[in-house]
């Protein structure tokens, strides 16, 4: 990293990742008029839906896959380091989310409170959850990778130990059970707040936890530049 001006590639993962955000909530504007799906009742899920909704739901979560894998593309071609990638990968992600929240509430007026309950996967089940959540995760997500990269810029590479990435991984486990666990409750028509709690605390506790104990070994890394 030394040497390198990131601005210009940096710049591009927060141009990509708010332009797809704003892709994201278009479609599911476009959705929810074509369905006639009220953002404040999506609750009971799939109860009423015609066997064409159904359809146009399995094609969503197909849609879902592809966003996933598309974002692959510019966090590849960000750096020639694989955890410089997948930092890159985290900021995309991560302002992605906030942007189809941020839009979707301009356009919609919707979630009307951090703890209005969302739809937030359908792979390979639905994973539902306050948006205080992934708002919370994608904050997260785009700081850690942004300070990294400032920081960065001054300072040898370093990749996380076997033990950091271990706990992150955990954390980030417990964080999607938690989004999982509930799934077959509201399947089955089961209606808001049913949240566990404990489990996303602990898990994004965790992963937030290694992620900065990362970060503050990093800073003590030698400069290589010092403007």
């Amino acid at each position: 990293m030394e040497g390198r001006n990131l601005f210009g590639p940096y710049l591009g993962l927060w141009v990509f990742g708010t332009a797809f955000g704003l892709a994201e909530a278009a479609v599911v504007v476009y959705l929810r008029d074509i369905l006639n799906i009220d953002g404040e009742a999506l609750f009971p899920l799939l109860q009423s839906l015609t066997m064409s909704q159904e359809w146009t739901f399995k094609i969503e979560s197909y849609r879902e896959a592809a966003t996933l894998v598309l974002m692959l593309t510019p966090a590849y071609l960000f750096s020639n380091r694989m955890f410089e990638r997948f930092l890159a990968y985290g900021i995309i992600f991560g302002l992605w989310d906030l942007a189809y929240y941020g839009f979707l509430w301009l356009f919609l007026g919707w979630p009307t409170s951090l703890l209005t309950y969302d739809v937030l996967f359908m792979i390979p089940t639905v994973w539902v959850a306050p948006v205080v959540c992934p708002i919370a995760i994608a904050l997260s997500l785009a700081v850690f990778g942004t300070i990294y990269f400032l920081i960065g810029r001054r300072r040898l590479p370093r990749n996380p130990t076997m033990t950091q990435v271990i706990l992150a991984i955990a954390g980030g486990g417990l964080v999607v059970w938690s989004f999982m666990n509930n799934a077959d409750y509201y399947l089955a028509g089961g209606m808001p707040p049913n949240f566990t709690w404990l489990l996303f605390g602990s898990g994004f506790f965790i992963a937030t936890v290694s992620g900065g104990y990362f970060l503050g070994q990093f800073i003590q890394q030698p400069r290589t530049r010092f403007f």
